[in-house]
C-alpha cells in the first residue's frame, strides 16, 4: 500500500498475522460474535541468572526458575522450603483456630437471632418474625 507522509511516499505492508477463530462464542448488544485470537508464537527466552532479596536462581529458555549451587551448598531457595516446612505446624494451628472461632461466631450469631424471635411472638410482631425466620432460613 502506498502512502504519504509530508511529502515522502512509502510503502506499508503490514505484518499478516495468523488469526484463528475459537469455539466461544459471545453476544454483543444482541448480536452473535465469535472470538477470534492471534496464534501464540512462542519467543525463546535468554538465560539469565538472577538474584531476588539475596536468593540467586537461573531462569531456563521455557521460562522456569531453576535453583542455583552456589559453593558447593544449595541456594537460599531450599533453605526458604526448610523454613516453610517448620511453619507449616503452626500455620495449621492456625487455621484450626480460624476454623473454631468461625463456628463460635455463627453459634452466636443463631443464639441471638432464636432470641430476637422468641421476643418478636412475645410481642406480636408478625412482620419482624417473618423477616427473622427467613433470616434463619438463609443461616440453614
Amino acid at each position: 500500500m502506498k502512502l504519504t507522509y509530508r511529502g515522502i511516499e512509502y510503502d506499508h505492508n503490514p505484518p499478516m498475522l495468523e488469526v484463528s477463530e475459537s469455539d466461544i462464542l459471545c453476544n454483543y448488544r444482541g448480536r452473535s460474535h465469535r472470538y477470534t485470537y492471534v496464534r501464540h508464537v512462542p519467543f525463546p527466552q535468554t538465560q539469565a541468572e538472577l538474584t531476588y532479596r539475596g536468593a540467586t536462581y537461573q531462569i531456563n529458555r521455557h521460562g522456569q526458575r531453576q535453583t542455583v549451587e552456589q559453593n558447593g551448598t544449595k541456594s537460599v531457595f531450599s533453605a526458604f522450603q526448610r523454613k516453610l516446612a517448620e511453619l507449616t505446624p503452626l500455620m495449621d494451628e492456625r487455621r484450626q483456630l480460624l476454623r473454631e472461632s468461625a463456628r463460635s461466631h455463627s453459634d452466636s450469631i443463631q443464639r441471638s437471632l432464636e432470641h430476637r424471635i422468641t421476643v418478636a411472638r412475645e410481642q406480636g410482631n408478625i412482620n419482624l418474625l417473618q423477616q427473622l425466620e427467613d433470616e434463619m432460613r438463609q443461616m440453614a
